[in-house]
């Protein structure tokens, strides 16, 4: 199924491929989530099980927007707080308020990328419907915030996504109205069903900015780190869920789920028989590690333009600007295709110094603050090796 997929995509896009090479950091991210830590979410959040919150053992009975959904709110703050993040409490109107947290990134710290999921209901319980999804963004956030990241990345939960898409709405027309540089939103939408353990799930995305290269991306990244899953890229995709928000102000943004287009969704949707014992958990435990190697692949890695359409390059190149330089200088490097890379600094001896870069990139330009506080005045080499070529720079540091 994945190989005829593949080729399809080959067919309707462009040369893409897909290599099994993977990034070890990346690997060793993945493999920190925890089913115990995602089954407790979703738990707690579905109101099976009972949680402090402000000092005080309470039940999450529901998350209906207007009935008041506090208790779920303070939940993910709390949460989100625990693991040294900079919180935004956003009360958006007298019922609605979404909560997210910020980790900023070193090098770029005012680009973001996005994960998210609505955190309000339609009833009780409601486990797939979406505190799976929450259950995600929470995990992703307990375990990214321990490491660094090129770009920042927000871990948003929205409120009253149920009755219009209300907070993301919110959200994504400030963002919009603030020229905040979102270079791509991850929506996180159910992940708990899987009735015939086939592993097929949902990418959601369109032809609106970089969407569609966002969504092949979370494709390969599954591809890449071999795991149990069959997803299937739909474009058109869905508009029924938070990532529309964004594509409504022309960011790139997508959509992953368990197979709603792909013809195994929860029967138990929008309904109180929707719970947790309902779960096929290896499933929903594999989407969630799938969410966290493409964000975390994201943040570290890729650079594509936000709001207009990314322009494929005619050529592979590779310089710097400034050049010379002192103490810091960007490495760019461009690749018409698909390509397993690396980008390393070698001396006139060749030595090689440091990795800039290596794995597998999408076709794009691309970007890497180099410091070399550390090095001596002189020449060096940055040399791009793709699957077929090696390509040379000449560099000057001066002090």
């Amino acid at each position: 199924m994945k190989i005829k997929l593949l080729v399809l995509l080959q067919f309707l896009t462009y040369s893409f491929c897909f290599s099994q090479s993977y990034d070890p950091f990346i690997e060793a991210l993945m493999n920190q989530t925890n089913l115990d830590s995602l089954v407790s979410y979703v738990r707690i959040l579905s109101g099976e099980d009972s949680v402090v919150i402000n000092g005080s053992k309470v039940l999450i009975t529901h998350r209906v927007s207007y009935q008041g959904n506090n208790l779920a709110a303070e939940y993910i703050k709390e949460k989100l707080e625990t693991f040294g993040l900079e919180i935004y409490d956003q009360q958006y109107s007298s019922q609605g308020r979404n909560i997210y947290a910020i980790q900023q990134g070193t090098i770029y710290p005012d680009k973001y990328f996005i994960y998210c999921a609505h955190y309000d209901a339609v009833t009780f319980y409601c486990a797939d419907d979406n505190a799976s999804g929450v259950a995600g963004v929470l995990e992703a956030a307990r375990i990214l915030s321990d490491y660094q990241f090129n770009y920042s990345i927000i871990y948003a939960l929205w409120d009253e996504e149920e009755i219009g898409l209300v907070g993301s709405s919110f959200f994504a027309s400030q963002a919009d109205s603030n020229d905040m540089d979102i270079k791509g939103v991850l929506n996180f939408e159910m992940a708990g069903w899987d009735s015939n353990d086939d592993g097929k799930m949902d990418i959601h995305t369109r032809t609106i900015s970089n969407s569609v290269l966002l969504g092949n991306f979370m494709y390969a990244i599954d591809t890449i780190y071999n795991l149990p899953l069959q997803p299937v890229v739909y474009n058109p995709g869905t508009t029924a869920s938070d990532h529309n928000s964004f594509w409504q102000h022309s960011y790139s943004a997508i959509c992953f789920s368990e197979a709603y287009y792909g013809g195994d969704f929860n029967p138990y949707y929008h309904s109180a028989q929707d719970r947790i014992d309902k779960f096929n958990l290896p499933y929903f435990h594999n989407v969630a590690k799938l969410g966290i190697g493409t964000i975390a692949s994201l943040a570290e890695n890729i650079v594509v333009s936000a709001k207009e359409n990314v322009i494929i390059p005619h050529s592979i190149s590779v310089n710097n600007f400034p050049n010379p330089f002192n103490s810091s200088t960007t490495v760019r490097f461009a690749l018409p295709e698909a390509d397993e890379i690396s980008l390393d600094l070698y001396s006139t001896v060749g030595e090689k110094i440091k990795s800039l870069s290596a794995g597998y990139k999408l076709p794009g330009e691309y970007e890497i603050h180099l410091n070399a506080n550390s090095l001596s005045s002189g020449v060096y080499f940055i040399i791009l090796r793709t699957s077929e070529r090696i390509f040379s720079h000449k560099i000057l540091l001066l002090k």
